[in-house]
């Protein structure tokens, strides 16, 4: 197995289960609830390779030393190969493993490697405030874990705290001009697409839980 076939995998079962389990409950596949499935455990397992970020710092900027000598102009090959990398099941839960990802991503935004920086106490608060409300919401859409308008306020800042933490990091990274030496499509492959996912879908479930709060019903998701 390689690394981009166990998130690739991860990420496929990890949204279906729940979208599966919302189908067999209430007999519908509901728009709303396949969206937010998908963000949700997407964000979950970010938040386990963020603790990585947090219990290996030591480690990411040895590695990230190493990665901008070695992969310098060639940035974008530093990811290939990182995703392309032998992952026996033993290493797929190891902080280790996903500790070199954000070596990785630091050849493009060194703050990653950096412990003072924003986007590297961003992903360290991200990781460990909302895995658990990430996992409520995910499954409460279908159990109804909380009265709606609880987990409506609960969704509501979880999705707000996610949207506005990506904002901020892509202020920093600009104004910082950290962008700079890297290609256009690079940094649009790399940075932002993987942090525009946390710019704009948050906003949807930032809709859902105000229909939840000011409907005080789960009917959005039925």
């Amino acid at each position: 197995m390689r690394v981009w076939q166990a998130v690739l995998g991860s990420l496929v079962v990890g949204t279906a289960v729940p979208v599966a389990l919302h189908a067999e409950r209430h007999g519908v596949y509901n728009v709303h609830q396949i969206g937010l499935a998908f963000f949700l455990w997407l964000n979950t397992m970010v938040t386990f390779w963020e603790w990585s970020l947090f219990l290996r710092t030591d480690q990411i900027e040895a590695q990230y030393a190493d990665f901008r000598q070695r992969y310098r102009g060639r940035e974008l090959d530093r990811v290939k190969d990182f995703f392309m990398t032998p992952l026996p099941l033993g290493r797929l839960f190891s902080p280790g493993t996903w500790a070199e990802l954000w070596a990785t991503y630091a050849v493009f935004d060194e703050s990653y490697a950096d412990r003072k920086s924003f986007g590297f106490f961003i992903d360290v608060g991200n990781g460990l405030s909302t895995f658990v409300p990430s996992l409520l919401f995910l499954y409460g859409m279908t159990y109804e874990l909380l009265p709606a308008r609880a987990m409506g306020v609960l969704g509501a800042l979880l999705f707000y705290q996610t949207w506005y933490g990506t904002l901020v990091y892509f202020g920093s990274f600009i104004f910082n001009r950290r962008y700079v030496g890297h290609t256009r499509f690079n940094l649009a492959l790399f940075v932002g697409l993987s942090n525009g996912l946390w710019f704009t879908l948050p906003v949807w479930g930032f809709y859902a839980s105000l229909v939840l709060i000011y409907g005080d019903s789960y009917a959005l998701f039925r």
